[in-house]
């Protein structure tokens, strides 16, 4: 490569093979190296710009009109206390004081003109500009009294009295240049604004800064001042007013809206009258709602919600906000984080922000926030993806209801339309509590037609007033509102009519355009801040004023006009995004353009408006205040600088996140991507896309892995990583249900790259077993099952938890086509696999199936032995909805096998804990099992509150089954109060639903069978019971293909025609049936239907006129009866035996 160096007028060329001469090169790097000294000299004194300047480029330094701000600082009554030392000492003590001044005066970009002795004169705006001056010559002025402060001790240790100084700012136009003859010159700044600042600081008082009003309304929105009145100063005709800057305000009032004019809201009284009384509603109901604003980029969402907000105080409601990013920093419920950011952050000084929420699901808000132990991801590692992925909406659901249990709380979600899949999935999930809890969800999005926000909001359960949920789209402003919004901002008597007409016609009713336009102007200098409006200073001006004819044009034109150094780092900051670490732009700048602070930079830009600070954790963290800010500067880079721009932003990320690089996956799968570097941008997309599928993530990880292989095509030897996109992208298609599209990634990687190792391969057969099996091709299923074994075989002992999960797989399968004893062996063997081991995913998901299968044969100790264990693994783990679930069906295994009491215990728990984390598809089901054992032991107001609970839940959420199930269980409730006709209205409503959910051979639906068949026999309905236990039977024989059986089904079967038989008159019929039912359920333990089958039996003893044989069946049915607490049976025993009383 041939270089070409230049130091003022010396220059090195290069021969026509790329090499210089010897001499020339030496001559060249002697010259260099002396420049560099002289530049490194200068910079002690003057900054570095400047330094350049006068060694290469003095034209930059000829006399010209800036504006500038000045600042004078001089030490009060240092002569006068220093008379008692020598002059060597003074000269030193005097040094170090204005050594501390001078820093203060380069930290923040001035320029120190000259030393007046015990003080100093310092220029800011020359020779370089900056668009913020005024502001950092006061941010110098206040670290100076710092510096002043710091060196006081010193001070007062010499000269035996305090030393303290003081300090005048003006800003306006001044001469700047060097100025002297040609044997000695200084570059320096003269005029009237010097004059004036080194007034005001005569006019300070000890220790106290002063500054004019010009400096105060360019610097008001940053600082606290205290005003002073006005005083004469000598020169000007009429008193100044005067300021003193006071500190930093706590928080920088809004950069919309423009300096020295209060701002107007207008075109937006509709939209502002309905949401401030649906805002008054929801503090008054207490109930909560949902907002959903949409509007194109600059129309004045976030204005609109903070005008709304403006009305309440902290003390009223707790208002968070999230913010939705558009790539990268975004994904992984990233607006969540980014409002459990803020929260964590408030209150890092007192009590614990999720102390609300229960320990086992904190874990999941602290992993939402990147901040668990090693130890902690292990642990959480275990649970698999989707329970992570819901027990992390949980968590959040639960951290809601616990800050609204304290007082009403706001979520304020802006930019929504960045938001990520699991971000909205958790919305979804949020919505549900405006029924619960008094939260408002207030979400901020762009309309976005290819992805529509759906938020399904459940009907109240009363009329309201005002409703639950409300949609605003903004529209632009009307001409009249936009004519307003510009004559509030502007006197429009001054500025001509045709430049009015043409901003409007170009603004195209977007208010952030006119703010935007008329800032222009004021950068220009054509407009001047009057009492109330900005005045035109120079109507010829504007009439050659060139407008940009779009919001994004505004925008460069804005960008355009900022110095060089603020628009290299702009444009580099919106390379890296809409929101960026200063750290990391830092990186970008050293290496771009050397070693240098981007701190001064950035606070400039904020300070205009383009920039605003975010607060993060450990790190300074800068975003665009607008959207359409960083994609205007981004789109103004030609596209061949682009990918070198991205290139070196991902290797600064490689370089200052090198400790934590995985978290860092999905920007630099786009940094990479877009800098053309496929090698890198293949490996970083693939992360990502494991990433997004282990989030569940499945749109985005579907992204990713598309992108990962159309990479691959790219690059050679890239079977591995195709081989990883492939199955990933297949496992994604599984989990959402496209089976067809995950059997065809499955099998593409299968039949492409026949050298992976077997365990990976058994994986994927392991997956495409699962897939079949879910599309009902069982014999498929166990083809692909057994392929999987066949792979592990050739792979010797390796991944027992692998071959346990192939083994639970082959249990499943033939449990559903009816083999139990195969069922049991495959599920055993995978057991005794894992039954030691830490893989307490695989283990308690075999557990559960065996458990299932022991229930199945009525082995009601075995059925309970592995349920419990699969719940001490699942409170292990912190898997809050998998312990509901187990103590649900714990309940269920203690009800059948005749354990009432503990039965509602669990039951009770489970209900409690499904309602508290919000699983309420969980709830309708302990409701339910809870309502029938309420129903079962007489209690009917505590059944029929929780039936009618499971009910109202099931018809929430839409779910046929459940709604299916509510009313199979209200029919049995209705039925044992003999309520016929209600009895038969459920049970009639319950059969289509079934068939809606898919159910055709069922042991639910033959549930219903029977409930019908007794509904018609107690009500003497004899043949139609008999049609409804004919119906039973065959459903029976279906699904066992069997004449019988010994499960509770077919001992109900035989307990009903033992009654009809008996109805019928046929008594030997009768007492075979319901022998049979006796020995069935004395063979599966089912005690509640073993004392009822004894109390039939007393009743047809008493027909045969066997007296002494029905009163020991009473006596037996008694005795179940009373263990068990079923009060209702009880009673009618206790009927039968009075009536044998003689």
């Amino acid at each position: 490569m041939n270089h070409q160096a230049s130091t003022s007028d010396t220059k090195v060329q290069c021969t026509s093979d790329g090499t210089a001469s010897a001499a020339n090169e030496s001559d060249a790097r002697n010259e260099l190296t002396a420049a560099q000294e002289a530049v490194h000299r200068l910079r002690r004194y003057v900054p570095a710009a400047v330094a350049e300047a006068v060694l290469h480029d003095q034209e930059k330094l000829r006399g010209e009109r800036r504006k500038v701000a000045v600042l004078f600082a001089d030490a009060v009554g240092f002569t006068h206390l220093s008379a008692s030392l020598d002059a060597e000492s003074v000269f030193d003590l005097i040094n170090d004081l204005l050594s501390r001044l001078v820093e203060c005066v380069h930290r923040y970009g001035g320029m120190v003109d000259k030393f007046t002795g015990d003080g100093l004169m310092a220029v800011f705006g020359a020779p370089v500009a900056h668009e913020n001056d005024s502001e950092m010559a006061v941010r110098a002025a206040l670290d100076m009294q710092k510096a002043a402060a710091e060196f006081e001790p010193i001070a007062r240790a010499q000269l035996g009295a305090p030393l303290q100084i003081r300090i005048g700012i003006h800003t306006g136009l001044a001469i700047a240049g060097i100025l002297g003859t040609q044997e000695q010159a200084a570059y320096t700044v003269i005029g009237d604004t010097v004059n004036m600042a080194a007034r005001l600081e005569a006019l300070a008082q000890t220790g106290h800064i002063l500054v004019s009003s010009r400096v105060y309304h360019q610097t008001r929105a940053l600082f606290n001042f205290q005003s002073l009145g006005t005083t004469p100063v000598k020169g000007i005709d009429q008193p100044v007013p005067i300021y003193e800057p006071i500190g930093d305000r706590s928080e920088p009032l809004p950069t919309r809206g423009l300096e020295g004019i209060t701002g107007v809201f207008v075109g937006r009284d509709a939209e502002l009258e309905q949401l401030r009384a649906l805002l008054a509603a929801f503090l008054n109901d207490q109930r909560g709602r949902l907002i959903v604003l949409q509007g194109e980029a600059g129309m004045g969402k976030s204005r609109l919600v903070t005008e709304t907000l403006s009305t309440i105080t902290s003390d009223q409601v707790s208002i968070w906000k999230g913010r939705g990013l558009p790539y990268a920093q975004g994904v992984g419920y990233g607006i969540f984080r980014s409002l459990l950011q803020g929260v964590a952050r408030s209150r890092s000084f007192g009590a614990a922000w999720d102390s609300q929420v229960s320990p086992p699901l904190r874990l999941f808000l602290w992993q939402m926030l990147g901040r668990l132990s090693p130890e902690e991801q292990v642990r959480l590692r275990h649970l698999g993806p989707e329970r992570a992925k819901q027990l992390t909406t949980l968590a959040l659901r639960e951290w809601v209801l616990g800050e609204a249990r304290q007082q009403p709380v706001a979520l304020i979600l802006d930019d929504f339309h960045w938001a990520d899949d699991l971000s909205r999935d958790a919305l979804r999930t949020l919505v549900n509590l405006i029924h619960k809890a008094p939260v408002l969800l207030c979400v901020m999005t762009r309309p976005q037609p290819e992805s529509p926000l759906e938020l399904a909001v459940p009907p109240a359960d009363e009329p309201l007033v005002t409703p639950l949920h409300l949609e605003l789209e903004l529209k632009p402003l009307s001409p009249e509102h936009s004519r307003a919004l510009l004559a509030h901002l502007v006197d429009l008597s001054s500025m001509p009519e045709t430049l009015v007409n043409t901003i409007l016609s170009r603004a195209e009713g977007n208010p952030f355009y006119i703010e935007e336009f008329v800032r222009m102007l004021i950068e220009k200098e054509m407009l001047a801040l009057g009492d109330h409006q900005w005045q035109v200073t120079s109507a010829v001006e504007l009439q050659t004023l060139e407008i940009p004819t779009t919001l994004r044009g505004l925008m460069m034109a804005r960008v355009d006009r900022l110095p060089q150094d603020l628009q290299d780092v702009l444009r580099n900051a919106a390379v890296i995004g809409l929101q960026f670490s200063a750290r990391l732009l830092e990186e970008v700048e050293s290496r771009l353009h050397g070693p240098a602070s981007v701190l001064p930079p950035l606070e400039r830009l904020a300070g205009l408006g383009l920039l605003e600070e975010r607060s993060r954790a450990g790190e300074q963290v800068y975003a665009f205040r607008h959207i359409v800010t960083q994609e205007t500067v981004y789109r103004s880079l030609l596209r061949s600088q682009r990918p070198a721009l991205h290139r070196t932003v991902a290797e600064c990320i490689e370089s200052v996140y090198a400790a934590d690089l995985v978290n860092q996956a999905e920007v630099l799968a786009l940094h990479y991507d877009r800098a053309r570097e496929r090698g890198k941008a293949l490996r970083y997309t693939l992360l990502a896309g494991d990433r997004a599928r282990e989030r569940f993530a499945n749109r985005e990880a579907i992204e990713y892995y598309s992108r990962a292989l159309q990479l691959s095509q790219h690059l050679g030897q890239r079977q591995a990583e195709r081989w990883q996109a492939a199955v990933g992208l297949g496992q994604v298609e599984q989990h959402i249900g496209e089976y067809e599209e995950a059997i065809a990634c499955y099998q593409a990687a299968l039949d492409e790259w026949e050298e992976v190792n077997p365990e990976e391969r058994a994986q994927v057969f392991l997956r495409l077993g699962q897939v079949w099996s879910r599309r009902g091709n069982l014999q498929e299923a166990g083809e692909e099952l057994h392929k999987a074994l066949a792979q592990l075989d050739q792979a010797g002992n390796v991944l027992p938890a692998l071959r346990a999960q192939v083994y639970s797989e082959l249990g499943v399968l033939s449990r559903r086509q009816g083999d139990l004893t195969a069922a049991q062996k495959w599920l055993e063997q995978g057991l005794s696999l894992v039954g030691d081991s830490e893989h307490y995913d695989v283990l308690s998901s075999i557990l559960n199936r065996l458990g299932g299968v022991h229930y199945n044969r009525s082995e009601w100790d075995e059925a309970t032995k592995c349920v419990e264990r699969a719940l001490e693994l699942r409170q292990r783990l912190g898997d809050v909805v998998g312990s509901a679930r187990s103590l649900n069906n714990l309940g269920i295994l203690k009800y059948t096998s005749g354990d009432w009491d503990g039965a509602s215990t669990d039951l009770e728990r489970a209900a409690e804990l499904h309602e508290r984390i919000g699983e309420v598809e969980g709830l309708s089901l302990s409701c339910n099992n809870l309502g029938v054992l309420c129903a079962e032991r007489g209690e009917w107001e505590k059944a029929e509150k929780n039936l009618r609970r499971s009910f109202a839940i099931a018809q929430r959420i839409a779910h046929p089954y459940e709604l299916a199930q509510a009313h199979k269980n209200l029919g049995l409730l209705y039925l044992l109060q003999k309520q016929w006709e209600r009895c038969a209205r459920h049970l009639k409503a319950a059969i289509p639903l079934y068939t809606e959910a898919g159910a055709r051979a069922n042991l639910d639906i033959n549930d219903v069978y029977y409930l019908h068949g007794l509904l018609c026999l107690e009500q003497g309905q004899i043949n139609t019971a008999l049609e409804w236990t004919k119906r039973s039977y065959e459903m029976l024989h279906e699904m066992t293909n069997a004449d019988e059986g010994e499960s509770v089904e077919w001992g109900r079967y035989e307990q009903l025609m033992g009654r009809i038989a008996q109805a019928r008159g046929d008594l030997k019929s009768a007492r075979q049936h319901l022998e049979h039912s006796a020995a069935i359920f004395q063979a599966s333990g089912s005690q509640i239907e073993a004392g009822r089958t004894a109390y039939w039996s007393s009743l047809l003893s008493l027909a045969l006129q066997q007296p002494e044989k029905a009163r020991k069946e009473l006596a037996t049915a008694q005795q179940v009866f009373e263990q068990l607490g079923a009060t209702l049976d009880l009673r009618h025993v206790a009927e039968q035996l009075a009536q044998l009383e003689p």
